[in-house]
């Protein structure tokens, strides 16, 4: 008898679960036998994943409140360790979050375990050292950026490239269904996106919010949307948003669809923006000790980042401003935004930009075919 696969697909953020859940159903397509196991939230769980560690809240946190809760996080790691170690995977996808799953790499490969690395971290494409660490720690790479794939390549890295995810996902509507769901006349509107974690919420969204007030201020006519990243998210915006924005649970994608423009905490929502030709205006702030923490990594050289807007990864080159830490203040957003609404200055060449950027991402499908190399790696030798 046949013994059935088992696919681990480790998520250890809302963002990568949302990814690993994406490859379930055409994994299920290429082995209807198989069994799957995982660490991550919702999204894998709702695919029928068993989950090994729920790892939702792991991702909303920064620094800061990853120290204190740092003793939690390490019981659960070394649980879901032994438990994965029990069952012996076929195949493990790991996605993102280097800090824990570079760690886990040591361990598959001491193990003998086939690993994939999809969603390496882009900021490492750039550090040799980093480089080999992945390559000696893992059976293949799935970049998902051209660049990243040259990189990795050069390196030496067994990398594939596919495109990107969000390739197959992200679909504009017409305009007149969008309105009818949102509930929303016809009008003029900008995005508020103050990003998913903790800490994200807490300092961003004051921010938007007086960013928003200024623009309103030069036209009334604009109308400020705002979606929650999730029902929790929602009901901490609540109290902060009141009436200066129409606060949505979820439907960022769509809210894009209809937008003049989108103001957002840096994140991979960048490129939904992109891909539903939105113009931008992005930035990020960072408690104190996390700033504090960024500024010694980068000035010791354990961490080279030349870009952390995703679009500008993508192109490699600045294509929309980075405002980070001191530099994201209201006034400054208004600015930055008033040149890229409809008849600005800066706009035309944006979208144009913005092209660039959607054409650099690949074709569909993407997905399926990143389930087809993780199948691949599977079977190999069985």
């Amino acid at each position: 008898m046949t013994r059935k696969r088992t696919y681990a697909l480790l998520a250890a953020e809302p963002s990568g679960d949302l990814q690993a859940a994406a490859l379930v159903p055409h994994l299920r397509r290429l082995d209807p036998d198989a069994e799957f196991i995982g660490i991550g939230g919702k999204h894998l769980e709702s695919e029928g994943v068993e989950l090994l560690c729920d790892t939702s809240w792991w991702g909303s946190i920064g620094a800061t409140e990853v120290l204190t809760r740092l003793p939690r996080i390490i019981v659960e790691y070394y649980i879901f360790r032994f438990k994965y170690a029990r069952r012996n995977p076929d195949v493990t996808v790991m996605i993102d979050s280097p800090a824990v799953f570079m760690r886990l790499g040591k361990f598959t490969r001491a193990h003998n375990l086939k690993t994939v690395y999809y969603f390496p971290p882009s900021a490492w494409s750039d550090n040799p050292k980093r480089m080999r660490e992945i390559a000696d720690r893992v059976t293949g790479v799935v970049a998902t950026f051209r660049r990243s794939w040259e990189t990795y390549k050069k390196a030496n890295v067994p990398v594939q490239y596919f495109g990107h995810p969000m390739v197959d996902v992200v679909k504009k509507k017409p305009r007149e269904t969008v309105l009818k769901e949102l509930g929303l006349k016809e009008g003029r509107y900008i995005t508020l996106l103050p990003g998913s974690r903790q800490q994200e919420v807490r300092l961003m969204t004051p921010i938007l919010l007086e960013a928003a007030r200024l623009l309103t201020a030069r036209d009334p006519e604009l109308t400020f949307l705002l979606p929650a990243a999730s029902p929790k998210v929602y009901d901490k915006l609540q109290p902060l948003v009141g009436d200066k924005a129409l606060l949505y649970n979820g439907k960022a994608q769509e809210m894009l669809s209809i937008s003049e423009l989108a103001i957002m905490t840096s994140g991979s929502v960048s490129l939904e923006a992109a891909f539903l030709d939105c113009p931008m205006v992005l930035g990020y702030r960072f408690n104190r000790f996390d700033a504090a923490l960024g500024r010694f990594l980068i000035r010791t050289g354990i961490l080279k980042i030349k870009h952390f807007a995703l679009p500008n990864l993508v192109l490699d080159e600045t294509i929309l401003p980075e405002l980070l830490q001191e530099e994201v203040t209201p006034e400054r957003l208004f600015e930055e935004a008033k040149h890229l609404l409809p008849g600005g200055s800066k706009r035309e060449k944006m979208l144009a930009d913005l092209a660039r950027v959607r054409k650099a991402l690949g074709e569909e499908p993407v997905v399926p075919r990143v389930a087809e190399y993780v199948h691949q790696v599977a079977t190999a030798g069985a």
